[in-house]
């Protein structure tokens, strides 16, 4: 009897950048949109100098990110959900 064709014998290429988690600048679109909206303010409002600040804060959110991508996502999730739960 001939041999029969299964769903095995076929492979597809996986491009790596498909299985990795979709982040703006390695940090999360969240903490970065944040940490770019506060480093314009201070630059507006104190110096340009306060750039620095902002290439710090990324810097540091980076250094957390490391092992887990989505570390400061889910934190500023749990830090906007709302603590008292009122019942309807």
């Amino acid at each position: 009897m001939e041999d029969e064709i299964t769903v095995m014998d076929f492979a597809t290429p996986i491009h790596r950048v498909l299985l990795e988690p979709s982040q703006l600048l390695g940090i999360g679109a969240a903490p970065a949109m944040f940490i770019l909206v506060l480093t314009i303010i201070f630059m507006n409002t104190v110096s340009f100098w306060c750039f620095g600040i902002g290439i710090v804060l990324f810097i540091i959110c980076r250094i957390l990110c490391r092992k887990d991508p989505f570390m400061l996502t889910i934190l500023f999730e749990r830090l906007l959900q709302p603590s008292i739960w009122r019942a309807l």
